[in-house]
């Protein structure tokens, strides 16, 4: 009996449901809707048009308030259209999208990333103004150097004027400049600390080193056991100047002491030759095309290797990460070597760049090892930019159709920002390299 009772019970709530839509939870439901719903008067609009407070519900025909006007339009619109979701005070924010929403809030996600590496087929690069002395002399310019910490270049001709430039500027100002009597500026180099200059000539038997901090020249007489320097350059530490007279001897001289510390014997003519960075090796480059690599501690060599395919060497230069040894011939070849591969009898390059067609005379590695540039001085435009590692010439840098004269000097700014060529026309390009941000 009791469980007739029961269904008869459940049967009258499913018809009391069904007929009266009033379910016993209705009531608490319905307390606890009104409890969850926000209130009215803590709503803020998301923004304020001050515009509205301009214009005046008169301005409609059979309108006199705000108000009545306002409610209508707002009415009119639901009814044609509808609330939009966005819009709606109960709608329920899925969590599992709240980080795809969190992301559709800004424009942060179209923002472009930067590339991890360069690009190797597009060099993005802005012509800045051009390097020229005062009074615009049309002299070759022989050497070019970025200052180590200041945004500053050191320019040298062929006819001795040194010149201090301050860039990246609208204006390349004149810092200081100076005249070398009868010495033909041909390299120079800043020590680490950027406080001097140290210049050479072919011409002349002692080198100049300029004191920046007292803007000053000061002359240095090389040993005597060293006749003209047809090749003189700075080690990375400041400590050496390797200095050669153009047959078999690279001399190495203390820079503290002005001394000469060793004279390294080699089997050829040596024609060039550069410090590792670390200064613990010295590679040195024989004209017939041999290769030396010389132990700075003990001033032994090391290893002996021929540059393949070399008849007549011309430069040699080693990345600035020292993983990259480079050479270029009378040919116009360009040979790249991997440092980590020269302990092989027989080194083979891992590329052989063949674009030039004349003599190779200038070899520059930016900062990051990611540029190679090479120019040759003996015919004009001869200038090749080449991606590292994917050995690539870029097409589009130095533009075509651009005279840049004969090249005969190159540099990269410490940080790679800005990259100079200099021709026999006394003027110095400049150009920004937009990839790298800093000077």
């Amino acid at each position: 009996m009791k469980r007739k009772l029961e269904n008869i019970d459940e049967e009258e709530n499913k018809l009391s449901n069904l007929l009266f839509n009033k379910p016993e939870q209705f009531a608490e439901k319905l307390k606890q809707g009104v409890k969850d719903e926000p209130s009215s008067l803590d709503l803020k609009p998301a923004w304020i048009d001050e515009d509205d407070d301009a214009f005046d519900a008169k301005i409609i025909p059979n309108t006199t308030h705000r108000g009545l006007y306002k409610d209508a339009l707002k009415q009119k619109y639901e009814t044609l259209i509808g609330t939009p979701n966005w819009a709606r005070l109960d709608r329920v924010v899925n969590k599992e999208n709240d980080d795809d929403d969190e992301i559709l809030r800004t424009v942060g996600h179209l923002q472009k990333i930067k590339s991890v590496t360069l690009p190797k087929d597009f060099l993005q690069a802005a012509k800045f103004p051009k390097i020229s002395f005062d009074g615009n002399k049309k002299q070759t310019i022989t050497c070019l150097k970025f200052h180590p910490t200041a945004s500053v270049a050191l320019v040298g001709t062929h006819l001795g004027a040194i010149g201090l430039f301050s860039i990246g500027g609208d204006v390349n100002n004149q810092l200081h400049s100076f005249q070398l009597k009868n010495f033909r500026a041909t390299c120079a180099w800043f020590t680490p600390d950027g406080s001097e200059a140290y210049i050479a000539s072919k011409s002349h038997h002692s080198y100049c080193v300029y004191d920046l901090v007292k803007a000053e020249p000061k002359y240095h007489q090389l040993p005597r056991t060293i006749t003209k320097p047809t090749a003189f350059i700075l080690s990375p530490c400041g400590k050496y100047l390797a200095v050669a007279t153009g047959f078999d001897e690279v001399f190495i001289i203390s820079t503290a002491s002005k001394e000469l510390l060793k004279a390294l014997k080699h089997n050829n003519d040596v024609e060039s030759f550069v410090f590792s960075p670390e200064t613990d090796k010295l590679y040195c480059y024989c004209k017939q095309g041999e290769v030396y690599i010389w132990n700075m501690s003990s001033y032994r060599v090391v290893k002996k290797f021929y540059d393949h395919g070399c008849v007549t060497a011309s430069c040699i230069a080693v990345s600035p990460c020292g993983r990259l040894l480079v050479t270029g011939s009378g040919e116009g070849i360009v040979n790249i070597y991997e440092t980590s591969s020269l302990e092989a009898q027989d080194p083979m390059p891992v590329k052989t760049v063949e674009n030039l067609k004349t003599k190779i005379t200038n070899i520059q590695f930016n900062s990051t090892t990611e540029i190679l540039a090479v120019s040759s001085v003996f015919y004009p435009n001869a200038v090749k930019f080449i991606h590292i590692p994917s050995y690539h010439v870029f097409s589009n840098f130095p533009q075509q159709g651009l005279n840049l004269g004969q090249v005969d000097s190159i540099s990269f700014s410490p940080n790679s920002g800005f990259v100079a060529l200099g021709n026999n026309r006394g003027c110095t390009f400049l150009y920004r390299l937009k990839y790298y941000k800093n000077y």
